[in-house]
């Protein structure tokens, strides 16, 4: 499955607006030291509710390329 293209789950999450479940989703595709609070973020940018000085991704939904990038900003 290419990295940009969201699992069912994850979008199923998406489509009903749990927030935490769709992060979860989220953070088990993602590699290496993303956590759940990294893909909570990275989902929060995707659907505009990060506020309105966070970066927002291309996409409708979070991938794991903008949970990493969350994480290297928290961590950088």
């Amino acid at each position: 499955m290419p990295d940009d293209e969201p699992t069912l789950r994850q979008k199923l999450h998406a489509a009903t607006g749990d927030r935490d479940a769709e992060a979860e989703a989220l953070a088990d595709r993602a590699e290496g030291d993303v956590d759940v609070d990294d893909a909570k973020r990275a989902v929060q940018r995707a659907h505009g509710e990060a506020g309105p000085d966070e970066p927002r991704p291309d996409g409708e939904l979070a991938t794991p390329a903008d949970a990493e990038a969350v994480h290297d900003e928290r961590t950088g």
